[in-house]
């Protein structure tokens, strides 16, 4: 909370701090021209002042010396961090340099009563009920205090009031009527004291509750920014679990690929039996993907070894339909395109049957019902 009135305050003193520096020199210089104006009343001389008055000449000019080093002292206080101690150098300072003026001028001037509420104020603003009860209180006992001197015959007090410099320069002493203006401050000062105390009690219990709400949404913040580090820790490890599993997917597939392309080479092997002679022994059922393997090759391994002769062993495979006659027939003439002469090898009887039943015309094929057989007539 006082970090909420610190800028509030610290405006106030440099405020205080520039009127007071403007001031000094323009009360010095209105000294030097009451004294040396041709147009005023000639002052007396310097014999003939008491030397009281010279002594509360001195005390005044200390007292707004005072008025200018309280501000400066406080803001000091205040930019170090302490404040408390800032709001008690700024308000005694002001209330006791002031209280010394006032000893000096007096209380019939109605801007007396006025000053005296500044550090009543500023004590209601910024500082607790004590200070301000203090110093409202002090004030008032003050002000009672010097009125009741200045009202004696002689004054004691008010040395430099306008009935007091009036008598000192050989004029009438009037003793002025105190009363009417006491009782004014007095009442004035009680009303604006007690405004100070309700106002100031509220603003620094909003002032509390503001501050209380801001430490439970920076709670709220932390424990946000908590849940959510954990959250994204979490997302980060689970996705860096997919990425492991995605790239073991990506090996396991990988190592699929290549051991079905291995597996697909050794069902459809090519073996050489010379260097013109080659035999391509096929097991299993065959379909259209095979079909298409065994015909990718057989031409690739005639191209590679310049074979002459290339023998199918069909005696592995159990069923052919037209659909394997045909990709047989067109593996044939595909060899035959490359300069090649491909022979049949292994035609079980069922199969024969079946060639035959299905009206498969293979009769530009030469086949044989062995492979030794069809060796003999390669070799």
């Amino acid at each position: 909370m006082q970090r909420q009135q610190a800028g509030f305050f610290q405006v106030v003193l440099v405020g205080w701090i520039i009127l007071a520096t403007v001031g000094l020199p323009l009360n010095f210089l209105r000294g030097v021209a009451g004294g040396q104006g041709g147009d005023q009343v000639a002052a007396p001389p310097p014999e003939a002042i008491p030397l009281i008055f010279t002594i509360f000449a001195w005390v005044l000019w200390l007292a707004t010396l005072m008025l200018w080093l309280s501000p400066v002292i406080a803001l000091v206080l205040l930019r170090r961090g302490r404040f408390n101690g800032a709001v008690l150098m700024a308000v005694w300072g002001l209330l006791i340099a002031h209280s010394i003026a006032t000893y000096a001028l007096g209380v019939g001037d109605a801007s007396v009563y006025v000053v005296f509420q500044i550090p009543i104020a500023l004590a209601g603003l910024l500082g607790g009920r004590r200070l301000l009860l203090a110093v409202a209180g002090y004030s008032i006992i003050l002000v009672l205090l010097i009125g009741l001197l200045q009202s004696m015959n002689p004054p004691q007090a008010g040395f430099f009031s306008a009935a007091a410099m009036a008598a000192a320069m050989g004029g009438t002493a009037t003793t002025p009527d105190l009363g009417q203006p006491l009782v004014f401050f007095v009442a004035v000062t009680l009303l604006i004291s007690l405004m100070l105390d309700r106002f100031g009690s509220a603003l620094r219990g909003a002032l509390g509750q503001a501050l209380e709400r801001e430490a439970e949404l920076e709670d709220i913040r932390g424990s946000l920014e908590a849940m959510v580090g954990e959250r994204t820790a979490a997302l980060e490890a689970a996705l860096h679990d997919i990425r492991r599993q995605a790239d073991e997917q990506n090996l396991l597939l990988t190592e699929n690929a290549q051991q079905r392309d291995f597996i697909r080479e050794m069902s459809v092997p090519v073996l050489p039996i010379s260097s013109d002679t080659l035999v391509m022994p096929l097991v299993g059922a065959l379909d259209s993907a095979r079909l298409a393997h065994i015909q990718e090759q057989a031409l690739g391994r005639l191209e590679t070894t310049r074979a002459r002769h290339l023998l199918l062993d069909i005696t592995g495979v159990p069923v052919v339909d037209t659909q394997v006659a045909q990709g047989l027939i067109r593996v044939v003439h595909a060899a035959r395109l490359l300069g090649a002469n491909v022979t049949l090898v292994g035609i079980r009887p069922e199969v024969a049957q079946s060639i035959v039943g299905l009206g498969i015309d293979l009769s530009g094929i030469r086949t044989h019902n062995t492979l030794q057989s069809a060796l003999v007539q390669a070799g």
